[in-house]
């Protein structure tokens, strides 16, 4: 995928490579020959050849291949040996390896990202909580509402819940909890109807 793109000029490596290399723990010199790979790419090029990459590099063709050693041991490219049409072998390049990392990298973003949120949901329920009940909650009451977001409950649904637990004039998080925990059964697929209506009576008030 990262290939195509590249080839097609929907990725810019280069620009990648410079804001990131520090993260992917390699150096200069190491960026100026995987930059040199990925300008190949963008010409479909695959063969690897020291001494196109030294010329277009200012580097010489003994301080590329040592360059290029390492950045495979470390796992950032990769060759293998290809038959042409005329029986003869050449040797091809993958930047697959650095795509990998480079992806994995974004996993990690994303994941402190969604902590950042999660962390930022967390409070904003505290805060609200507390304003509603009109007391600081407990340890045990935050465990819970901890627990709510480990289970895969979000604001808008802890709200929601809210909701209907003012409406009903039970304010305490148990009864939350039995509200969240009650939605869910109501959104099982496997559910019957009756089932179902039982629920709505419930979460409702309605007797």
């Amino acid at each position: 995928m990262f290939n195509k793109m590249i080839e097609e000029g929907y990725l810019n490596l280069h620009k990648l490579l410079l804001k990131e290399y520090v993260r992917l723990g390699i150096n200069e010199k190491e960026v100026i020959v995987l930059s040199q790979l990925a300008t190949m790419l963008e010409k479909k090029k695959h063969t690897l050849s020291l001494k196109s990459i030294a010329r277009m590099t200012h580097l010489s063709s003994n301080e590329v291949g040592e360059l290029l050693e390492q950045l495979i041991v470390n796992q950032f490219v990769s060759t293998e040996l290809e038959l042409k049409n005329d029986g003869k072998e050449r040797e091809i390049f993958s930047l697959n390896p650095l795509f990998d990392k480079i992806i994995q990298l974004f996993k990690e973003d994303l994941k402190v990202e969604n902590e950042k949120q999660s962390d930022n949901e967390i409070k904003a329920v505290i805060t609200n909580l507390e304003d509603v009940f009109r007391k600081s909650l407990k340890p045990y009451d935050l465990q819970m509402i901890q627990q709510w977001f480990i289970d895969g409950y979000n604001k808008k649904e802890i709200d929601q819940a809210l909701e209907v637990a003012i409406n009903h004039n039970k304010l305490n998080l148990n009864y939350l909890d039995r509200i969240l925990r009650t939605t869910d059964e109501m959104n099982d697929d496997d559910l019957d109807d009756e089932k179902r209506d039982l629920i709505n009576k419930l979460i409702r008030g309605v007797k």
